[in-house]
């Protein structure tokens, strides 16, 4: 068997192997399919084997699956015992078709798996392509999306009963036979093995032949993805064919083009990312047929061509490629930069409205103890009711505006090639904040849809759009680790949102005897005392003031601890508030401050947050997580300007 050549890296190849990845990560931040049929014919043309490039691949996407699967996990969309069954007969399919891809580079070498991949790319996205361009004429006349039904394929299929092979799935709410799954997890990943892109039939399988709602779908094909792309890198890996090198540097850029590709992808409407979508594919299609004569003039199959017209025609394609991936590229950055500019132009026209009307009677310039619009974010568990609550009580006592925000999660992988699945997301998102509402009718509250692939990101980005003065959100998980104890959407909007963010552990009620804060003598916590102090005096509480110290703390160490609560009691002592001071000595300062609203009889706690994120935080930690994770309070941290 011919040996596998790898290409030579340099510093023009690996830019260009970045750059490749970045532009299809933003292709696939944007029409939602991947990317993947873009990097496979990229890296063949710079050079890489067909299959070494299909390998690698499928070793750059296994790890976002993992963890595109954890995340959909979280929030109920991802069917395990589906996604394990199919996955199981989709590894089946990933070492058959890695069979028949050896098989062809034994008998025919490297050219015959060149010539293989590219017919399946032609006949693939030719039908896919097609289907999506028919999609675009018909959302263009509409101008909507058609609400989805049951396919008529998916009740027949529930309504066989074959003995002994019938398997129950949460998901598609049906016992099904396998003998309906087995196939169709074969085709997947024989696909995936072929081109890297299992998913244009694992999807659309469990949708129309199923009967998987969308949002199900797309989430447990990242399970199946996982499972294909690990077995897969497995095979090919024994092989000798998986160039680890090219994963890496693909999956670099992609992971930065991913995310302005799902920014731009907001801002225009469904039909023209399918417009997208359906130009690149084809375009990308069109590009292999210029490398075809050079493959089948090398196998003997059509009559000898010269070497000079061969590469005349592979310059073509390339050029057409290069097309491809520039259409992409322009595409994004036009919607995103005029996204940007009438997100600008809106924000003013807010900021500055015409008429004095919208200029509230008493007006608060310090940005730490306004309350004017109050954001509750909620996702409709029992984990948000103590945040309704307290969000709808204090929106009333500062005559404030309500905005509640749900966010609609789904998985932008697939989100323009299956119907419905971002209609499906949004009515969601509606039903989770149904409650919210209710309990809120008397504020006239409004209700805010933000479509994300995580909460926490929806989250925040509805605090900066709406400008809100204050999250309000609910706290959830068990009590082993510290991040698991705040949640994890709850720590990351803590960590990066511009406001302050009030979290009510589900059983907290509103805040009526007293507020404790909690002071290192940083700037961050004179920000938490100042808010502290309008708090306490808007609600007529008295305030207590803590600092901690530790046993192993030295003198000077004690002092400013002293002097940290003194000058806190000191700079609101012109609010005429009672306000009691303690430099308390213990062991972790979560777990004194905790004690201590307990003792002082306080129902909130308010601290300065760092708002750190990254590894710093990983490692760090942060005081005012665990003591949100500990308390049964609700607990403020407020960010210092």
């Amino acid at each position: 068997m011919e040996a596998v050549q790898f290409i030579d890296l340099n510093a023009a190849t690996v830019f260009l192997l970045v750059l490749i990845g970045f532009v299809a990560g933003m292709v696939s931040g944007f029409i939602g399919s991947g990317g993947a049929f873009v990097l496979t014919p990229a890296m063949m043309s710079l050079g890489a084997p067909a299959i070494v490039a299909v390998a690698s691949n499928i070793c750059h996407k296994f790890p976002k699956a993992l963890v595109g699967t954890v995340k959909r996990h979280k929030y109920g969309q991802v069917d395990i015992k589906l996604g394990l069954v199919i996955g199981v007969f989709a590894e089946l399919g990933v070492l058959y078709g890695k069979h028949v891809m050896t098989g062809i580079k034994h008998d025919f070498g490297a050219v015959g798996t060149d010539l293989y991949v590219s017919v399946i790319f032609i006949v693939v996205l030719a039908v896919v392509g097609g289907f999506v361009l028919r999609d675009y004429r018909r959302l263009r006349n509409m101008d909507h999306e058609a609400e989805p039904e049951t396919p008529k394929l998916a009740k027949w299929v529930h309504s066989v009963n074959i003995p002994g092979t019938m398997v129950y799935f949460p998901s598609a709410k049906a016992s099904i036979s396998l003998l309906f799954i087995i196939p169709a997890g074969f085709a997947t990943g024989f696909l995936a093995s072929a081109i890297a892109v299992g998913g244009f039939i694992g999807v659309p399988a469990m949708i129309y032949l199923l009967g998987v709602p969308a949002i199900m779908a797309t989430a447990t094909e990242l399970l199946i993805a996982f499972i294909m792309g690990l077995g897969g890198t497995i095979f090919y890996g024994l092989e000798g064919v998986v160039d680890v090198r090219l994963s890496m540097l693909i999956l670099l850029g992609s992971l930065f083009g991913i995310q302005l590709g799902a920014i731009g992808s907001t801002y225009i409407k469904d039909y023209q990312v399918k417009q997208v979508m359906a130009t690149i594919m084809l375009t990308v299609l069109f590009s292999r047929f210029f490398y075809m004569p050079g493959y089948l003039s090398d196998l003997h199959l059509i009559a000898p061509m010269d070497r000079g017209s061969i590469g005349t025609l592979k310059t073509l394609g390339d050029s057409v490629l290069a097309v491809a991936l520039i259409l992409g590229a322009v595409s994004v950055l036009t919607a995103l930069t005029r996204g940007i500019a009438e997100h600008r132009k809106a924000g003013l026209a807010a900021t500055y409205p015409e008429t004095a009307e919208a200029i509230p009677s008493s007006v608060n310039l310090d940005p730490t103890g306004r309350f004017e619009r109050i954001m509750l974010a909620t996702d409709g568990s029992e984990y948000s009711s103590g945040a309704i609550r307290v969000a709808a009580e204090m929106a009333r006592r500062n005559h404030a505006k309500l905005l509640i925000v749900s966010v609609a999660v789904f998985n932008p992988e697939y989100s323009t090639s299956v119907p419905g699945l971002e209609a499906a997301a949004e009515e969601m998102a509606r039903r989770n904040a149904q409650g919210a509402m209710e309990q809120a009718a008397g504020l006239d509250p409004e209700l805010v849809v933000m479509k994300a692939e995580d909460p926490y990101m929806g989250i925040v980005e509805a605090a900066e759009e709406y400008r809100a003065d204050i999250i309000v959100m609910g706290r959830r998980g068990k009590r082993n680790l510290a991040r698991a104890m705040v949640g994890d959407a709850t720590a990351r909007v803590i960590g990066r949102a511009s406001c302050n963010v009030l979290v009510v552990p589900r059983g907290a009620g509103n805040c009526r005897t007293g507020i404790l804060v909690a002071t290192d003598g940083s700037r961050f916590s004179d920000a938490a005392a100042v808010t502290a102090g309008k708090l306490a005096v808007a609600n007529n509480l008295p305030l207590s003031v803590v600092s901690v110290v530790l046993p192993s703390h030295n003198q000077q160490r004690r002092q400013e601890a002293q002097i940290a609560v003194q000058r806190v009691r000191k700079g609101l002592e012109k609010e005429h508030l009672p306000i009691s001071a303690a430099v308390v000595e213990g062991g972790r300062a979560d777990e004194v401050i905790v004690a201590q609203a307990r003792k002082s009889g306080a129902d909130m706690i308010v601290m300065g947050s760092h708002g750190r994120t990254g590894l710093d935080r990983v490692l760090l930690g942060s005081v005012a997580e665990r003591v949100i994770g500990r308390s049964e309070i609700p607990v403020l941290a407020v960010k210092a300007a």
